[in-house]
């Protein structure tokens, strides 16, 4: 199992890499799981999780 971090300042390209390492992963038939630990107003595309058949858990302040 691999885990990645992912972290950096707001507007740096965090989910655009998140989702293409999602896309790559996904496409190489791995499977792939999400950790959001967001403490902005910013929602997560769930669609985007769904449809590539991510599982996702949202923390807060953690």
């Amino acid at each position: 199992m691999k885990i990645i971090a992912i972290s950096g300042m707001r507007g740096s390209g965090k989910t655009t890499l998140i989702r293409e390492l999602i896309a790559r992963s996904v496409a190489a038939g791995q499977t792939c799981a999400l950790i959001v630990n967001e403490d902005g107003e910013a929602s997560y595309d769930t669609d985007f999780l769904q449809r590539h058949g991510v599982a996702a858990e949202f923390l807060r302040g953690g």
